[in-house]
């Protein structure tokens, strides 16, 4: 006699979301983080996973960002503002020029961005889920 399949537990409600959405989403957004904080890094990543959208990935320096901006493997992008020593700006520009969404993550809040880049969300650390799905409905709108 076999044994009778369990149901799979079911999850609580996904924030962000309305209570009766189908748990089997089509195609979710896929977020690139690029942060150089490790353990920043892999809570940014749970967070995104908690909010229904897919990490593309992650990277931690200014040249590995450059090599994927062309690579479509992404569908917006969340930038730490310094990256060992360098600045994030010369990656926002490739993607302002894709017109790729973005956001900043910085503990420096909005004055730490530049004139040319305040036109894009600031999320400032420390931040926490409700946030972070804030900013990131305003960007997948």
């Amino acid at each position: 006699m076999s044994d009778p399949i369990a149901p799979l537990p079911r999850r609580g409600p996904i924030p962000g979301l309305p209570p009766n959405h189908t748990p089997l989403r089509l195609m979710a957004p896929r977020v690139l983080v690029v942060e150089d904080e490790v353990t920043v890094a892999l809570l940014i990543e749970d967070m995104v996973n908690e909010l229904a959208y897919e990490v593309a990935g992650t990277v931690s320096r200014l040249d590995d960002a450059m090599r994927l901006v062309d690579s479509e493997t992404f569908d917006l992008a969340m930038l730490d503002v310094h990256l060992h020593g360098k600045m994030v700006f010369p990656f926002a520009a490739e993607l302002e020029a894709r017109e790729i969404p973005f956001l900043f993550a910085t503990a420096y809040g909005a004055r730490g961005i530049p004139e040319e880049f305040r036109n894009h969300p600031v999320l400032q650390k420390p931040f926490g889920p409700v946030e972070l799905r804030r900013a990131l409905m305003e960007l997948s709108a």
